[in-house]
């Protein structure tokens, strides 16, 4: 008897187990409901449960490699994270599992900024599209929206999160698509407070801290462009601080103390704009060179000219050209990228063809001894058709290629060279000059109140104008000059065998070509103006770094002396600034 109660104990575990794989089916899922709206609680469950992954099915097993693939991705360590989701697509059964894992793969190679492999992932995510799960097959558009937004396809990201607002979402799903939407919208400039507002209240709704405060971070960034509002924005940043160090997610916090450093300096709090532009660089290194970075130097350098710290200033300046630099550099990455991908797929239609056409000519080589004389003549045309299709694709590809070397160096709007080819020139000009030992100056310019042409007639306008002052600035070039879009609205030349009192007369009559613009063709009537900066090697040597920032030193003068003129950069400090009349300000 004794010996049966022995047996009976040791048994009953074994009989109790089975009903434990719905329990841990269940802990599975509420630590996945976790994962974004709660990291520690997410970290907590995943914790419990690999103190049983011993007794987990297989189903389960891979169900928990994928949240412990997110885990990895959600502390930073994207790459790393990488094989244990291709196990999971390898291996899982549930194709909405797989879709999961392969979305998360598109995502993690897109915020390491390997864009071409972000890419591959995408024809083996359609196919499970008709087969997942409808909130999962949601997510993956929504994936996609979000990678369209990281390669700053803007307009096609809008198109895809268009494509599930209006759905039957879960409130996570909703509360992604209305924040990716905000998101695109906030970097194509047109993104209103009613928009954010409602995707505010959908992820206030959804308990998602990251979606939730960048919304909130946007509409502080929309508070600033209001002159009325900038102390608000400021006081709004601040009282979101604690809840978005809580996320600890770098992205956020990068881009949050980027924009508290924006926000410091509208409201003249220089020394607060430092330290949170110091912060934000610090958090934004971890994602390379992104636009947070870029801007935190910049931040860092305004306020150490508003402190009057030109030493502070030449340093933040100088990181600011590089992280720029480095930006550009990537954003003709994902641009080479996107290309490379259409290329890819024209010459994998093309293949087809081609495999079309030579199995054709099997057929037909099978049949000639039935029918010669007309499988000869169909042999004929097959050949020609392969060898007009063979010279078509070379045409093409070059077309492409040509058409791919013309994207990477020329400003889209304007047609002249793009920031990255002209800095490109620059050094291959100075170092020409520098062994000729010939002088080689450097004009900068920028135009006056021009966020104001943007404010008052629209956009378009503000486009018509920068084409405008291009072709009046290009009358007075020469061959040999280099001329290129430095950003936003302001512009570069370079003027090689010129001193600085030729490129100081050159710079005036371009100056004079842009105040005589007739602006009536844009279909509003207003004045254009410009101030303008020159340096040139026999005061900065032949480094661009130098020429740059003591042109723009010089045109900082121009401006700070009322604009519409030119100033020559003086090694004493004194900028020779020129005697012209106020600049013109839309109305």
């Amino acid at each position: 008897m004794l010996a049966r109660l022995l047996i009976g104990a040791l048994l009953c575990p074994f009989f109790i187990f089975p009903l434990s794989a719905d329990e841990i089916d269940q802990q599975l899922v509420r630590a996945d409901a976790l994962r974004s709206q709660d990291v520690e609680a997410f970290r907590t469950s995943l914790s419990a449960l690999s103190n049983k992954s011993a007794s987990f099915s297989p189903a389960q097993v891979q169900y928990f490699n994928y949240l412990n693939a997110y885990s990895l991705s959600y502390s930073g360590k994207l790459i790393e994270a990488v094989p244990l989701y291709e196990s999971v697509f390898q291996s899982a059964s549930d194709k909405s599992l797989q879709l999961r894992a392969k979305n998360s793969i598109l995502n993690n190679y897109a915020l390491v900024r390997d864009f071409p492999k972000a890419l591959q992932q995408i024809p083996d995510i359609v196919p499970l599209l008709s087969l997942a799960k409808d909130k999962d097959k949601h997510l993956s558009i929504l994936t996609i929206a979000l990678f369209y937004n990281q390669l700053e396809e803007f307009e096609q990201s809008l198109q895809y999160s268009a494509r599930v607002i209006g759905q039957e979402l879960s409130s996570r799903n909703a509360c992604l698509a209305h924040n990716l939407r905000s998101e695109s919208l906030h970097n194509l400039g047109r993104l209103d407070r009613e928009t954010l507002n409602t995707t505010i209240e959908v992820c206030n709704a959804s308990k998602e801290p990251i979606a939730l405060n960048l919304a909130k971070l946007w509409l502080a960034q929309l508070m600033l462009a209001s002159p009325d509002s900038i102390a608000g924005a400021l006081d709004a940043l601040l009282a979101i601080q604690a809840d978005v160090e809580s996320t600890n997610y770098p992205r956020l916090t990068s881009e949050y103390y980027t924009a508290l450093a924006q926000a410091y300096f509208a409201n003249k709090l220089f020394h607060n704009a430092q330290e949170s532009a110091l912060k934000g660089a610090e958090l934004a290194k971890g994602m390379g060179y992104s636009k947070p970075r870029k801007t935190a130097y910049y931040i860092l350098y305004q306020s150490a000219i508003e402190k009057g710290d030109n030493a502070q200033a030449l340093d933040a300046f100088i990181q600011y050209a590089e992280a720029d630099k480095a930006y550009l550099d990537e954003y003709n990455v994902k641009q080479m990228a996107i290309q490379q991908a259409k290329f890819d797929n024209l010459e994998k239609n093309i293949e087809i063809q081609l495999l079309d056409k030579e199995n054709s000519l099997l057929k037909a080589q099978a049949a000639l001894s039935r029918e010669e004389k007309q499988n000869h003549r169909l042999l004929i045309t097959l050949l020609a058709s392969t060898t007009i299709l063979v010279l078509m694709w070379a045409i093409i590809n070059r077309k492409l290629h040509a058409a791919l070397r013309e994207k990477a160096q020329t400003d889209s709007l304007t047609k002249v060279a793009n920031r990255h080819y002209f800095t490109e020139l620059a050094s291959k000009a100075l170092d020409r000059m520098s062994e000729q030992q010939d002088v080689l100056s450097f004009v900068i310019f920028d135009l006056d109140h021009f966020k104001s042409v943007n404010d008052s007639y629209g956009h378009p306008t503000g486009d018509w104008v920068l084409k405008a002052v291009v072709n009046a600035v290009r009358k007075h070039c020469r061959k040999e000059d280099v001329f290129g879009r430095l950003g936003g609205e302001e512009f570069g030349l370079l003027l090689p065998g010129c001193n600085e009192k030729k490129a100081k007369e050159i710079a005036e009559s371009m100056r004079n070509s842009i105040r005589q613009i007739d602006t009536a063709e844009s279909g509003f009537t207003f004045d254009i103006s410009a101030s303008f900066g020159i340096s040139s090697t026999a005061s900065s040597k032949y480094q661009f770094e130098a020429l740059y920032a003591n042109a723009d030193e010089a045109l900082y003068g121009s401006k700070k002396h009322g604009r519409n003129r030119v100033s020559v950069f003086q090694v004493n400090g004194e900028s020779d600034v020129g005697n012209v009349g106020q600049a013109f300000q839309p109305a």
